[in-house]
């Protein structure tokens, strides 16, 4: 399926400017008459990866699944939520995906079959869900499930956020006030103790030599931090050595337990989703290794499902992959002993919800004094470097 650029007129002769995906021009021209619009021209747009994704965001996907959840519990049909949703919403992005669906299910598709026809909106473990709660008549319990877990990625983005960008925004400042500082400030107060040919003690002489250094190779240290993260980058295109890089990160110090808690929690909470779908447990396995983004973590799992497929305890599998916190293991082995695994699971992600915010507040706060303690060094490294030779000057003239 392609994605063109369309130009329309409707009834009232008014252009119509759009995009749309169809499978070739024959069939944006019906989807666009089906909608009242007689099409001028078109463009196909060429896949440029996924920084130009024409996707939806999170948030428009929630309207969406709110939308078909509460017509589904008023008893109203699916191709009839979707043509309403398809007339009523306010984003155009919406309007085209929803004429799409509206098409294929015109057509003779399920529900299901009509979203998985776009994979780069709709992922394969919703598509899933949906598919069950056909199969179930249990639709609206579906959507039920996917705005849960919308709205709960959303917040744990939230939550990463907030973790990365204000250390990072404090370090890069910090790193900025330092370089203005060496590379401009304190050449022009060492030139002048330079030129008084006075012996200089060891600190004033390593700050010289500091800031000859900055001045000298700014270039080497801007360039290093980018040039790390494009190796990383490419590094990560072989499944191998992804891997190890992200069991890498797992070991760091405080950023390791942050990213092992957020895996956790997002691979319970899909797990126990599927599972209350009524999935088998391989299948909740398959689905939620999907969500996960650490690549070591993500092999756990496939390590799991061939223990639990071997006829192993799935408690004892998770345990023996030596990645999940004990709570997470306590937690799926009393699900197991219980028969209540949803009810367990879920009080891992209440816990975890609260683990991973206050580890973040933890991070943040401890970032800030650090930067200041680190700045007041540096301010305190050059004020005696430069005031300690000038006072021993003023003392021999005494």
């Amino acid at each position: 399926m392609a994605n063109f650029k369309y130009k329309a007129i409707n009834q009232s002769g008014k252009y119509i400017s759009g995009k749309i995906s169809a499978d070739n021009p024959s069939e944006l021209m019906s989807l666009l008459k089906s909608s009242s619009l007689e099409l001028v021209s078109y463009r196909e747009e060429k896949n440029r990866g996924s920084i130009f994704s024409t996707g939806l965001k999170s948030s428009e996907l929630v309207t969406i699944f709110i939308h078909l959840e509460q017509l589904d519990k008023a008893g109203v049909s699916i191709i009839d939520s979707i043509q309403d949703l398809k007339d009523t919403a306010d984003s155009s992005k919406i309007k085209n995906l929803m004429q799409e669906i509206y098409e294929s299910i015109k057509n003779g598709n399920l529900f299901s079959e009509s979203l998985a026809k776009r994979p780069d909106i709709f992922k394969p473990t919703y598509i899933g869900l949906i598919a069950m709660g056909e199969k179930t008549g249990n639709l609206s319990n579906s959507f039920t499930n996917i705005i849960e877990d919308i709205k709960w990625n959303i917040e744990i983005g939230r939550k990463t956020r907030k973790a990365i960008l204000g250390p990072l925004f404090g370090i890069i400042l910090m790193f900025l006030v330092l370089g203005v500082m060496t590379a401009v400030v304190v050449p022009k107060v060492t030139g002048f103790l330079a030129a008084q040919n006075i012996g200089l003690p060891f600190l004033t002489v390593a700050l010289i030599n500091f800031s000859n250094f900055v001045q000298q190779y700014w270039f080497l240290i801007v360039s290093v931090p980018p040039l790390i993260w494009l190796i990383l980058t490419i590094l990560e295109r072989f499944p191998n050595i992804h891997s190890k890089i992200d069991y890498m990160k797992l070991k760091t110090p405080i950023f390791g337990s942050i990213i092992t808690k957020i895996e956790s929690a997002k691979f319970c909470q899909f797990f126990s989703m599927t599972f209350k779908s009524g999935l088998g447990v391989l299948e909740c396995l398959d689905a939620s290794s999907v969500t996960l983004k650490n690549r070591a973590i993500k092999n756990a799992i496939f390590f799991v499902r061939q223990q639990v497929s071997d006829g192993q305890s799935l408690s004892g599998s998770i345990s023996a992959t030596k990645f999940f916190p004990n709570l997470v293991v306590r937690m799926f082995k009393v699900g197991e002993e219980s028969g209540n695994m949803e009810s367990s699971l879920k009080n891992i992600k209440y816990f975890y919800d609260k683990e991973i915010n206050d580890s973040i507040e933890r991070i943040v706060a401890l970032i800030q004094p650090t930067i200041t303690i680190v700045m007041g060094g540096m301010i305190a490294w050059i004020a005696v470097a430069v005031f300690g030779p000038i006072y021993s000057t003023f003392s021999n003239l005494q």
